[in-house]
C-alpha cells in the first residue's frame, strides 16, 4: 500500500512545486532614476507578468523592442540624452539610447543559463538619464470668435505649465485635449488646430511648445422640443436652465436632465442633442420623459423617549393636474403626539425651489405638563434666496384648546410669520463637518381674529467639527416672546426644556417656570445649549459623551439645569439611532433617551 502511495506523493509534490513556480514572477531592478521616471519605464516595459517558469525563448521574445520602449519612456518626461544597460540572466547589452531591439540579431546575446532550476529570471536596468529638457518657449493661443471667451481665457491664464518647467509630453497632449473639449462643450463645433508643434533641440536640451486653435463661430441653442408628457409645457419650460438663442453649453443639458429628475414627477428623463446645424449655427434639443406612479403611500414605525412608540402613514399624489400640483396626506399616532394633516403644493416660477403650500390639520399633544388639541390652517410661500437660504413667508390660523396645571383655556390666533433656514454638510449620513441654522419670527394682534397680541422670535443652530478622529457637536437655541397676558398663550407656543433634543437627563418638556403648586406651566423665553463628542469605535457604531444645559423662563429669575452623560450611536441605513444616559448634575439619578433622525 505504501509503495503505491509513494509515486502519488511524488507527483503531488511535483505539481505543488510547479504551481509555486507558476505563481512567482521575474524581478526588474532599476537604478539611477527617480520614482516618476521609474514608474513610466515599468509601465512601458510591461514585464510585471513575466513568470519564473517562462521559457528562455519566450523571454527573449518578450524583451524585443525594450530599447525603444525605454527611450520612449525617457523622452516622455523630457530626457533625450539617456544611456542605459539592461542585464538579464540570459545575457546583456549596453545601449546609448539609439533605437533598436534589445535582442538585435546583429548583436546576438550570449546565453547565460539560470543558476538553478529554482532560480527566477532577474532583469537589472542601470540608467544614466542625462540632462532634462526644459521649456524655453510656450505659445498657446485661441483665435477667432472665442479669443476673448471666458471658456478659453480662464484656462489659458492658468495653464498647468510655464516657461522653465521640465518637459513632459503628457502636458502638451493635455493642453490640446483641454482646448478641444472646452471648444466642443461651449459650442465651437467648427474649431480646429492651425498649429500644434512640440519642437525639441537635443543639443541645448530645450523645447518650444506652439499651439494655435481657430475657434470658428459659437453655436447657440436652437429649438427645444418636449415629447409627450402628462404635464404641460409651461411647467416643463420652468425647469430649463437655458433658452433658445442662448450660447450653447453642453453642461446645461446635464443640468436640465438633473432638474427634471429632481422634480420627482418622472421615472426617467432623456435629453438629446441634435447634430449641429451648420447653416443656422444652432443645436436643437429634444426631451422625453416617463412619469412616476401618480400615487405613493408610505408607512412607518419608530420610537423615542419623548413621544414613545409611534406609527405613521402617508399618501402622496404626485400629479393632481397638468400644472404639477401635488397633495400629501400625513398622519402619526403616539401616546404623546398624534396628528392628521393635508398639504397641497403648487410649484412656483422656479419649481425646484419655490412653491406655495396650503395646509390644514389637527394635532393632539399629551405630556407630563400639558394637554392640548390644536386646529390649524396655513398658507406659506417657500423660496430659495441668495446664499442658499430657504425663506418661508406664512400666514397661520391656530385654534387651540389646552390644559396646563389643571387650568383649561382656549386661544385663537392669526399669525403672519417669516422663517429662514440653511444647512451645509460634507456627508448627510455621517457629517464630520457642517452646520445648520433656523430662525423664525411670528406675531398676532388682538382683535384681528386673535385673542391676544404677541411677538415671538426663535433662533437655533448646530455645528459639527472634526476632532481627534471623532466629531465635536455643538448646538444652541434661544426663544423670546413679548405679550401682555401669558395665560392666553397656547401650550404649543409656550417654551419648555428637557428631552431628547433639549436637556437630556430630564423628561420631555418637564422643565420651565412653575406655578405656586409647583406645576410646570411653561415660559415666555428659553435658552438651551449642548456640547457633545462622539468617536467611531467599530464600523457604524460610535461612543459619545455630552453636556447639556438650559431651561425655559419668564424673567431674569433663571433656574439653570444641566446634565452630563454617555451614549451609543448606530449610523443605520435608515439614519442615526441614538441611545443616551443623561445624569442631572443637581438632582441625581439618570434618564434613558432613545432618538432617531439626521445630525443636520
Amino acid at each position: 500500500m505504501l509503495k503505491r502511495a509513494i509515486p502519488l506523493i511524488v507527483v503531488l509534490l511535483y505539481c505543488a512545486c510547479a504551481q509555486a513556480a507558476d505563481n512567482e514572477f521575474a524581478t526588474l531592478s532599476i537604478k539611477g532614476t527617480n520614482s516618476k521616471l521609474e514608474e513610466n519605464i515599468r509601465a512601458h516595459l510591461a514585464l510585471n507578468d513575466v513568470n519564473c517558469a517562462l521559457s528562455e525563448t519566450k523571454l527573449r521574445r518578450r524583451l524585443r523592442g525594450s530599447d525603444e520602449k525605454i527611450s520612449i519612456a525617457l523622452r516622455a518626461l523630457g530626457y533625450y540624452q539617456g544611456k542605459w544597460t539592461l542585464t538579464t540572466n540570459i545575457g546583456q547589452r549596453q545601449s546609448k539610447g539609439e533605437k533598436g531591439s534589445l535582442l538585435d540579431t546583429a548583436n546576438p546575446l550570449k546565453l547565460l543559463k539560470k543558476d538553478s532550476e529554482d532560480s527566477c529570471w532577474q532583469l537589472d536596468l542601470d540608467l544614466t538619464v542625462g540632462p532634462v529638457t526644459r521649456i524655453t518657449k510656450l505659445d498657446v493661443r485661441v483665435e477667432g470668435e472665442g479669443e476673448h471667451d471666458e471658456v478659453f481665457t480662464k484656462y489659458l491664464s492658468a495653464l498647468p505649465i510655464e516657461v522653465g518647467d521640465k518637459l513632459r509630453h503628457s502636458d502638451y497632449e493635455d493642453i490640446k485635449k483641454q482646448i478641444s473639449q472646452r471648444a466642443r462643450n461651449a459650442g465651437y463645433f467648427e474649431g480646429k488646430f492651425t498649429q500644434h508643434n512640440l519642437e525639441i533641440n537635443t543639443d541645448s536640451n530645450t523645447a518650444a511648445m506652439l499651439i494655435s486653435y481657430e475657434s470658428g463661430p459659437r453655436y447657440r441653442f436652437g429649438a427645444i422640443e418636449f415629447g409627450p408628457s402628462l404635464l404641460n409645457d409651461a411647467l416643463l419650460k420652468r425647469y430649463l436652465p437655458f433658452t433658445s438663442g442662448a450660447p450653447f453649453e453642453a453642461d446645461q443639458l446635464i443640468t436640465l436632465q438633473n432638474n427634471l429628475v429632481s422634480s420627482n414627477y418622472f421615472a426617467s428623463v432623456s435629453v438629446d442633442q441634435d447634430n449641429p446645424d451648420g447653416d443656422s449655427k444652432t443645436v436643437a434639443t429634444r426631451i422625453s420623459t416617463a412619469p412616476k406612479k401618480q400615487y405613493e403611500t408610505t408607512a412607518g414605525i419608530g420610537a423615542s423617549t419623548d413621544t414613545g412608540p409611534r406609527v405613521s402613514y402617508g399618501l402622496h399624489n404626485r400629479r393632481v393636474n397638468d400644472d404639477g400640483d401635488t397633495y400629501q396626506l400625513s398622519s402619526q399616532y403616539s401616546p404623546v403626539l398624534s396628528n392628521l394633516g393635508l398639504q397641497y403644493s403648487q410649484p412656483g416660477d422656479n419649481p425646484l425651489s419655490d412653491k406655495t403650500v396650503w395646509s390644514t390639520g389637527v394635532q393632539k399633544k399629551d405630556t407630563d405638563t400639558s394637554e392640548s388639541t390644536s386646529y390649524r390652517a396655513e398658507v406659506a410661500l417657500i423660496s430659495l434666496r441668495s446664499g442658499g437660504w430657504v425663506q418661508t413667508l406664512s400666514l397661520k390660523f391656530l385654534h387651540e384648546n389646552f390644559d396646563i396645571a389643571d387650568v383649561d383655556n382656549t386661544s385663537t390666533l392669526l399669525m403672519p410669520g417669516i422663517a429662514f433656514a440653511h444647512s451645509k454638510a460634507n456627508d448627510r449620513r455621517y457629517p464630520t463637518q457642517g452646520w445648520r441654522i433656523t430662525t423664525a419670527a411670528r406675531g398676532a394682534l388682538d382683535g384681528v381674529v386673535s385673542d391676544v397680541s404677541l411677538a415671538q422670535l426663535e433662533l437655533d443652530g448646530k455645528m459639527i467639527f472634526p476632532l481627534l478622529g471623532g466629531r465635536l457637536i455643538g448646538r444652541g437655541g434661544i426663544g423670546f416672546t413679548a405679550l401682555d397676558d401669558f395665560s392666553e398663550l397656547p401650550a404649543s407656543l409656550r417654551f419648555f426644556a428637557g428631552g431628547d433634543n433639549s436637556v437630556r437627563g430630564f423628561a420631555y418638556e418637564s422643565l420651565g417656570p412653575e406655578n405656586s403648586d409647583g406645576d410646570v406651566v411653561g415660559g415666555k423665553h428659553r435658552l438651551t445649549g449642548s456640547v457633545e463628542y462622539d468617536h467611531r469605535v467599530r464600523g457604524d457604531f460610535a461612543l459619545a459623551t455630552f453636556y447639556d444645559a438650559g431651561n425655559a423662563f419668564d424673567t431674569s429669575d433663571f433656574t439653570f439645569y444641566s446634565s452630563a452623560g454617555i451614549g451609543l450611536r448606530w449610523f443605520s441605513p435608515i439614519g442615526p439611532i441614538r441611545v443616551d444616559f443623561g445624569f442631572p448634575l443637581k438632582d441625581g439619578g439618570f434618564r434613558f433617551h432613545l432618538s432617531m433622525g439626521p445630525d443636520l
